[in-house]
């Protein structure tokens, strides 16, 4: 390096005299040579800054796990990142070449790494069994070592495919058993398939190397080229963890705001904009509006008490979902449910009987009692309505089932 900087100061000193003595400008010569200077990557620096690069990032993924610890997954992928800086940096940093217990120790803690970012995604993902998809990399690491460590190529080829393997498994988690449609996670599927494939083809490498110096380099333990690679992919992937933890809590907020807390089915706000949507898509075509009431309810709550009661009404919400499509009914508040389907007059009355006479037994059984529970249906049929319209003619219904001594349906 000070060889380098020395050339370089004497070619200065050159193209200032020769543009003096020219009657240039004397910066001419000086800035026309200063242009032509290489840039040089210094090994050392470049994993120095990749192992605090790495550190920061741990920290930072393992910080915003200490705020919200339900998001479990940022701790391991935050543990990720300090694992594969420590192992490149206790490879790389050292004086003398590594050791036998160095390479072994310093790949075991990269490969160990990928093992916990494919668990971090698994965990985001609500998936279990953890720890044998972790450690499995390490322990065939471990176990192969000696028998390949008189070969650079054959350690080469070991590693590339451990975490190149570990990668390509953490895009398919991400992508084929996401729990949400996120849009971070898409960009985070990419980069995981961009680093499979680049851990992947930098095995070839320890088979035959290609002639071409730039991409031989990446066949080494340690190269300026790698090292930008890492530290351009490690900061946009953190990236698009951490903006996938903010968009699982965003939906999880959205979605507390739209179920009942009781039931669990979607609440009031949630029914009419679903109700919305299905009546503006079925544009001339009939909708059968169901209203839900459930009988002397409050004769259950005085005489069982308000815990048997909500044990009632979650044994409702059940019967519906058991007896009705996903998203199209809902809790309006206390007692009172109600559900939109794409049907006639005739089908709504025997969806409605069906869901009498179930609930009628489940209710009974919840309360081991000889008492009844049932419910009073109110049923309403029109084309080209709103939902609040619909609700409105269901609720006449619904009285007129009341006022005729309850535990009927009533069609209008």
């Amino acid at each position: 390096m000070a060889l380098d900087i020395q050339v370089a100061m004497g070619d200065s000193v050159s193209a200032f005299r020769r543009g003096m003595a020219c009657g240039g400008h004397p910066c001419g010569g000086l800035i026309g040579r200063m242009t032509t200077l290489p840039m040089v990557l210094d090994p050392a620096t470049l994993t120095v800054a990749f192992v605090l690069l790495a550190a920061v990032l741990g920290t930072l993924l393992i910080f915003s796990w200490t705020l919200n610890r339900r998001l479990k997954a940022m701790a391991w992928w935050g543990s990720a990142f300090w694992l594969i800086g420590i192992g490149i940096g206790a490879a790389n940093l050292g004086k003398a070449p590594p050791s036998y217990m160095v390479l072994l120790l310093a790949n075991a803690a990269g490969i160990l790494s990928y093992g916990a970012l494919y668990v971090g995604c698994r965990i985001f993902n609500d998936r279990p069994g953890i720890i044998l998809p972790g450690g499995a990399g390490v322990a065939i690491w471990v176990a192969a070592f000696s028998f390949i460590y008189d070969s650079q190529g054959y350690r080469l080829i070991l590693a590339s495919l451990l975490t190149g393997g570990y990668a390509a498994l953490s895009a398919w988690e991400l992508w084929r058993h996401a729990v949400q449609a996120l849009a971070s996670q898409r960009v985070a599927v990419v980069l995981l398939l961009g680093l499979a494939v680049f851990n992947l083809l930098r095995g070839l490498l320890g088979i035959s190397l290609t002639s071409v110096p730039w991409i031989d380099s990446f066949g080494r333990r340690w190269s300026p080229e790698m090292a930008l690679f890492l530290v351009v992919i490690g900061p946009t992937l953190a990236f698009m963890f951490l903006s996938m933890a903010k968009e699982r809590l965003k939906f999880e907020y959205k979605q507390a705001a739209l179920v009942d807390d009781l039931t669990g089915i979607p609440n009031r706000r949630a029914f009419l904009q679903a109700a919305a949507r299905l009546l503006d898509r079925l544009h001339d075509r009939p909708a059968g509006c169901l209203l839900f009431d459930l009988d002397n309810f409050k004769a259950i709550n005085d005489c069982h008490g308000h815990s048997a009661g909500d044990h009632i009404l979650r044994v409702f919400a059940r019967t519906l979902t058991d007896n009705l499509p996903k998203g199209t009914f809902g809790r309006l508040g206390g007692e009172e449910f109600a559900a939109i389907l794409p049907i006639g007059a005739k089908d709504a009355a025997g969806i409605a009987e069906k869901i009498r006479h179930a609930f009628a037994e489940a209710g009974k059984a919840a309360l081991a009692t000889s008492g009844e529970v049932t419910v009073s249906i109110g049923c309403a049929t029109v084309s080209r309505t709103m939902a609040e319209d619909l609700l409105r003619r269901a609720d006449r219904a619904l009285y007129r089932a009341k006022e005729s001594g309850r535990n009927i349906v009533v069609v209008v």
